[in-house]
């Protein structure tokens, strides 16, 4: 389908050179003509030696050469005013100098840079606009070559109106050939724009002649304010392209890239030519910023920035929508187009990067939605692009055209803007549940919990947030805001006699982030705590899958005395020879291993072989899902240290956890002044509560 969708495409372009270069040799055999005509009835005065001439002719090549640009939108026009030094030559000095100025500064100025046909047509366009106004103003005053500025006014403003008109149209009937468009409406499209500049600039013509027939000089004066309009709409264009395009790699921003997508929209009413847009988000780019710095992190931007120009068509739009995030317009494409596409760019963006000293392997994901299948507006296509590009990542089949069963994932996004907004307005809140000592004279703690009292679905536990949290970059400060919370609440017990450390789960990309430790240290400063206070409980699994970093972050975090927990161990794939390598304290039994061991050998037996395991290693055991009080009497037995389940009590608010704390310990010290244990006087603490499950 996509190489039947290009050969269309192909036969299209080529047919329009056709047509376009039929059109221009039509124009300048008109100019030809033009010239012919205006050479046998041209005046007999001596114009080539004329100062004013060659005054007028300086000031329309200098015109030309620059041309005035306007800032529409996100858009730009150019205005040259070479026309009103012409258009006086004409009034001044006759057809053929006039056309013959007009269609050399033409030359002189569009060789050097455009091609051939497009300066055949200039060329002729000009010199076929200058011809029809010269013919109009040699019927309105009865008589060919110059005319009195002062007596033929009217006569001036029929040859204005014919010069204008002249070159509207047959410049706009080029460049609709060239883009394919009605050129009907391409004319009728910012007629008034062009109809006021013209005119502004014509009306000056019959000036500079007058004050060319008092003082030659003052000719020249007229440069001055050319200069200043020209300079002023400069700054207009430069300040505009700051507005729309990316700082460090000039791509269009996402301003002008909606922009863009609005304008292919609306071309395709036109045309019916479809488009697509393509997403290119950079793997582990953070990784690069953390361990290299900002400034290579940088200079692998541009160099990704540069690879994507080049991958892509001529036509495309490249543009950067922010950190590691990439996005390309693609005019002329469907879905399967686009896919094609986004393998040429990953096969370019694969090759290595050197950056100084360093090689960079550069992996990407890419996610295509087409218009009009997947999206009617700019948003739309964006937002379902970006749904592809986030399939691309988990399926990590690296690119990804968006389907309409990807709908239930736009839910999700949908909750993850609604998350962004609740961290702000201060929709989370924490649970916390016991973890009692069994035993030894050990401080007990709590385990903070995270929930979302969400305006309209109501409370949503972590298992419903905390992925999209991961997803959407929301982890951060969703995590920041769980241990500033927690802190807090740590150093009101302990600041009212209740001596307790507290504990947070950190997240796969949490325990990831090299700035942890710092942030932690800030937050441990402003409750007023000792590191040792706080405890951060991380999953085999989320250590498997950078090992090495996430030893590092863990070392920085017991380097400043914050207490390490492995949570969930058993579940993972971790081996024996990386525990022994992590900075731990304590092993967290899970809790599927405990709740059955009552009446499940085999569990029983791994629980035993995991405590002695910790024992040898100096690590402390916490067993999870502690439900009956025989469990509890039994992991006392086996020399677990700590207890945590609905035995003991069930995840709630603060002010009822640190009630059910302040029972426990009271229960403890009865206990101690009898012959009960540790672990049995905190089950029967519970069990009138009837929290058994």
């Amino acid at each position: 389908m996509s190489s039947i969708v290009s050969a269309v495409a192909a036969a299209l372009r080529s047919a329009v050179r056709v047509g376009y270069t039929r059109y221009t040799l039509a124009v300048d055999a008109v100019a030809l003509a033009a010239l012919a005509a205006a050479a046998m009835l041209a005046d007999a005065r001596p114009w080539a030696s004329d100062p004013v001439f060659w005054i007028l002719a300086g000031l329309c090549l200098v015109g030309e050469a620059l041309p005035i640009r306007l800032t529409r939108g996100a858009r730009y026009d150019e205005v040259t005013v070479s026309t009103v030094f012409a258009f006086a030559v004409l009034l001044h000095f006759g057809a053929l100098p006039a056309m013959l100025v007009f269609g050399a500064a033409t030359l002189i100025v569009d060789a050097p840079a455009r091609q051939a046909v497009r300066v055949a047509f200039n060329v002729g366009q000009y010199v076929v606009s200058m011809g029809a106004a010269a013919g109009a103003l040699a019927l309105a005053t009865g008589a060919a070559g110059a005319v009195d500025v002062r007596g033929d006014l009217p006569a001036i403003v029929v040859a204005a109106v014919m010069l204008f008109g002249v070159n509207h149209v047959l410049a706009g009937v080029g460049a609709a050939i060239l883009i394919r468009r009605p050129i009907g409406s391409y004319l009728l499209a910012d007629l008034g724009l062009h109809a006021w500049a013209a005119g502004l600039q014509l009306a000056l013509a019959p000036v500079l002649i007058a004050c060319a027939q008092v003082y030659t000089p003052l000719l020249l004066l007229a440069a001055v304010p050319v200069l200043a309009i020209y300079l002023g709409g400069r700054d207009a264009v430069t300040n505009q392209h700051r507005a729309l395009h990316d700082a460090l790699t000039d791509l269009p921003n996402r301003q002008l890239l909606t922009q863009r997508i609005d304008d292919a929209i609306a071309q395709v009413r036109e045309d019916g030519e479809p488009f697509a847009v393509m997403l290119a988000d950079l793997d582990d780019f953070k990784a690069v910023n953390d361990s290299l710095g900002h400034d290579l992190g940088d200079v692998l931007l541009r160099t990704v920035a540069h690879r994507l120009r080049d991958a892509v068509p001529a036509d495309a739009v490249v543009a950067r929508l922010g950190s590691d995030e990439f996005a390309v317009l693609l005019p002329g494409m469907d879905a399967a187009g686009a896919l094609d596409v986004a393998g040429r760019v990953l096969s370019d963006l694969d090759e290595p990067v050197e950056v100084e000293s360093f090689s960079l392997d550069v992996r990407a994901s890419l996610g295509v939605a087409a218009h009009p299948q997947h999206g009617s507006d700019a948003h739309a296509l964006l937002k379902h692009a970006h749904i592809a590009l986030h399939r691309a990542k988990e399926t990590r089949s690296r690119r990804e055209a968006f389907r309409d069963t990807d709908a239930t994932t736009i839910d999700r996004l949908a909750l993850a803007a609604e998350l962004r907004r609740g961290i702000e307005r201060g929709e989370l809140f924490l649970h916390f549940q016991p973890k009692l000592s069994l035993g030894a004279a050990r401080r007990d703690g709590v385990e903070a919990l995270v929930r979302w009292r969400h305006p309209h679905l109501g409370v949503i536990s972590p298992e419903g947030f905390i992925p999209l949290a991961e997803q959407s970059n929301l982890i951060k400060p969703l995590t920041r805001w769980v241990l500033n919370d927690a802190l807090r609440q740590c150093a009101a017990w302990r600041a009212n006699g209740l001596d307790l450390h507290v504990a947070v789960n950190l997240s796969a990309r949490s325990v990831l982030d090299q700035r942890l430790s710092r942030e932690i240290a800030e937050l441990l400063a402003a409750a007023g705590l000792p590191p040792a206070a706080l405890q951060l409980e991380v999953t085999e699994t989320k250590l498997v899958a950078d090992f090495g970093r996430a030893r590092a972050v863990l070392h920085e975090l017991r380097s400043l005395g914050v207490r390490i927990a492995i949570d969930d161990f058993g579940t993972g794939y971790s081996s024996l020879a990386q525990l022994q390598q992590l900075p731990a304290d304590e092993l967290k039994i899970d809790k599927s291993f405990v709740m059955d061991m009552d009446t499940n050998a085999n569990n029983e037996a791994i629980v035993r072989s995991t405590i002695g395991l910790a024992r040898n290693l100096g690590l402390e055991v916490t067993a999870e899902g502690v439900e009956t009080r025989e469990t509890c009497d039994r992991l006392a037995e086996l020399g677990c240290d700590f207890a945590q389940g609905y035995l003991l009590g069930r995840p709630g608010p603060a002010d009822t956890c640190e009630r059910e704390m302040r029972r426990h310990s009271a229960c403890r010290r009865f206990a101690r002044s009898g012959s009960g244990t540790g672990a049995r006087a905190a089950g029967e603490a519970r069990r009138p509560a009837g929290a058994i499950a």
